[in-house]
């Protein structure tokens, strides 16, 4: 059973305004914009200032959207009304339970990798 819990784990969940939010895994239909979007944040986060912040919310506002309707509960009504700096927070939470999710599932990966090779045909 704790395979099916990797393979299919349980939402992580953050609390925004008095209400649970939950942060879904990345699906691999949406991995390349999250890619984008979590690539960008993080290196801004390395020498991040408020501008540069306020910045990156404009620019990317819409894949940023696009990622958190997609990884989150979040409705988009809620999405559409939520200042950029809250955007840009609950990003941040969405990076750090999709990499929470990854290295969970990692050791299994390596085990499965390591495992004896079958012999082809």
């Amino acid at each position: 059973m704790s395979e099916l819990q990797i393979l299919f784990p349980e939402p992580a969940v953050v609390v925004l305004s008095g209400k649970d939010v939950s942060i879904y895994p990345v699906k691999l239909r949406h991995f390349e914009l999250y890619g984008k979007v979590a690539g960008a944040l993080v290196e801004l986060f390395a020498n991040a200032s408020v501008q540069q912040i306020n910045r990156y919310a404009e620019k990317n506002s819409r894949d940023l959207k696009r990622v958190l309707r997609a990884t989150t509960s979040l409705s988009r009504w809620q999405l559409w009304r939520m200042p950029s700096s809250v955007a840009v927070q609950v990003m941040a939470q969405v990076v750090k339970a999709n990499s929470d999710f990854f290295a969970e599932a990692l050791p299994e990966v390596v085990r499965a990798l390591a495992g004896p090779l079958s012999p082809s045909v």
